[in-house]
């Protein structure tokens, strides 16, 4: 028992030898990443010092804790229009060296739950590893493997550069990515071509599609509260919204997004979140009343199925429990029909005379031999 415990010991002390060495390894190209002008997640310190609004008390993303949350009745539902890119000009898809980015027409708008009408400008991704779940937000202390944002910016504004130092400048729809059973037939759109921009500053053009699709079904339940900007120049003028449901995609598909791009210096681009931020006495409101639970119990999603962008479910669906529990079914009869045959058969041994009670034996007589 002792060698066991030392054994045991001794792995996990030089796993963490290892971990630590792959971190400095880490840190180092970070620092040389900011020498020439760049800036990292794995040195997220030297933000502070080189932009001024990431040091500041509304920053993003945050850890939301849902017994703190407040319900607010009175949030209006998210509405969008132009979402559906059918047959519209092909999209740009990029690779800038810190995420995964496509670019979206300001035909695309959110037109409900907000005092202004907001124009989209791009979605992108935030991820991890295969050991380090990825997601920005947490909610009470739980990452997610992925999260997307999708970035608007005020309509009363020319453009995103103009609006994004502005207070009222910016308005974020955020959703968790989790990993379900089945491929996203919305997501494999993007993750299909990935490799196309797995350098850094490369792009390519995917044909339009329904982006509607990379969300959840529901837009009705979300947290809400004021942030920043998860990136420098971390600007705090972000009117965030994160959905309570997730999608899913497959492994194989969440694996394309963490092992396939490259950033600076032909490095993986990986574990590109931020850690979470104070809220320092921000309110985080809720459009739902919560039972503090657990994370994104409804009357949509289960411990086992969760609702993905395609009105489909991951997980265990209704034709596979019922599959389950026919076969289940179907072993029992098995077992009955053989435990019955063998109650017989030791019956049927039970009341059987017995051949050879009938049968007279006498010694041989010498005649016979």
């Amino acid at each position: 028992m002792l060698l066991e415990l030392f054994v045991t010991l001794l792995l996990i002390h030089s796993q963490v030898l290892g971990d630590s060495s792959s971190e400095e390894d880490e840190d180092e190209h970070e620092k040389s990443s900011s020498n020439s002008g760049h800036w990292g997640y794995h040195n997220q310190a030297s933000w502070l010092r080189t932009f001024a609004d990431c040091s500041g008390k509304s920053q993003s993303p945050i850890d939301i804790v849902t017994k703190d949350v407040t319900y607010d009745p009175r949030l209006p539902a998210i509405k969008l229009e132009g979402y559906d890119l059918s047959g519209r000009p092909e999209l740009t898809l990029k690779n800038n060296g810190h995420t995964l980015q496509l670019q979206l027409p300001n035909t695309m708008r959110i037109v409900q739950g907000f005092e202004q009408i907001y124009l989209a400008a791009q979605l992108h991704f935030h991820w991890g590893n295969t050991k380090v779940p990825g997601s920005e937000h947490t909610i009470d202390n739980i990452h997610f493997p992925a999260e997307i944002h999708v970035v608007h910016y005020n309509s009363k504004y020319s453009n995103i550069t103009e609006a994004a130092s502005k207070p009222d400048g910016l308005a974020v729809l955020g959703a968790f990515i989790g990993i379900g059973l089945h491929e996203n037939k919305n997501y494999e759109r993007i993750l299909s071509v990935i490799k196309d921009v797995s350098s850094e500053e490369t792009d390519t053009n995917i044909p339009s599609f329904n982006v509607r699709h990379l969300l959840p079904n529901s837009l009705e339940r979300f947290y809400r509260y004021s942030g920043s900007l998860t990136t420098p120049p971390c600007y705090q003028s972000v009117n965030w919204t994160i959905f309570n449901d997730t999608i899913t995609v497959s492994r194989k598909q969440l694996a394309a997004l963490e092992e396939t791009l490259k950033g600076g210096h032909n490095q993986s681009l990986t574990k590109n979140f931020r850690s979470p931020q104070n809220l320092y006495g921000r309110r985080v409101l809720v459009s739902f009343p919560t039972s503090n639970s657990g994370y994104g119990r409804s009357s949509e999603t289960d411990n086992y199925s969760t609702t993905t962008a395609n009105g489909s479910q991951d997980g265990l669906s209704r034709g596979d429990i019922l599959a389950i529990a026919f076969g289940l079914l179907f072993v029992l009869t098995l077992l009955f029909f053989f435990l019955y045959a063998y109650q017989q058969q030791q019956k049927h041994s039970k009341y059987k005379p017995d051949s050879r009670q009938n049968v007279i034996y006498k010694p041989a007589t010498k005649d016979e031999v």
